[in-house]
């Protein structure tokens, strides 16, 4: 696998999503533009290679129907089938995603073009107050959950019980009919 994304393949991917979004030709980009949203994909996303786009652009085209009203998705939108994923968009420093198909899956090379330091692409939640907030970062290498797994099911109402506080609720409430 070729370890850059080439411009032919770049304008492939670019003139397939053009054609389900159905843009009228004299709305398409132009070569000048073309050359410019290449560059642009290269700064934010240098490690993709031609393949990895051209599915990337397939799997984008696959989540929408011809009745979806959709615009040109931006370059996070695009890579969410290739990245880990942060509030709808692609997060490049959480690096791909771990369940990639084997021809698409990252070189060695490519995971060494990823950001060190993983980090939020969202900002704080109140950027007057960006202190009171504490960022998790996780390992890359290892899942992490951050509600505990045991505990949960021993809250759950038994039919019985739920019988009972539905007849609670009706006696509190009444019947109007």
């Amino acid at each position: 696998m070729a370890d850059q994304l080439d411009a032919e393949t770049f304008l492939a991917g670019v003139e397939m999503i053009q054609q389900q979004l159905r843009i009228k030709r004299d709305d398409q980009w132009s070569t000048n533009v073309c050359k410019l949203k290449y560059t642009s994909f290269l700064s934010e996303f240098p490690e993709v290679s031609s393949v990895q786009f051209f599915w990337a652009c397939e799997q984008w085209i696959q989540m929408f129907s011809a009745k979806d009203f959709a615009t040109f998705p931006t370059w996070q939108e695009l890579m969410i089938p290739l990245y880990a994923v942060e509030n709808g968009r692609a997060n490049r420093s959480w690096g791909f995603k771990r369940d990639l198909p084997a021809f698409i899956a990252p070189t060695p090379s490519q995971k060494a073009q990823l950001p060190s330091r993983p980090r939020s692409i969202a900002g704080a939640v109140d950027p007057l107050n960006s202190d009171a907030y504490e960022v998790v970062i996780t390992p890359r290498d290892k899942p992490q959950h951050l509600l505990p797994e045991s505990g949960l099911v021993e809250n759950v109402l038994t039919a019985e019980q739920w019988a009972s506080y539905l007849r609670e609720l009706e006696a509190e409430i009444g019947t109007s009919d």
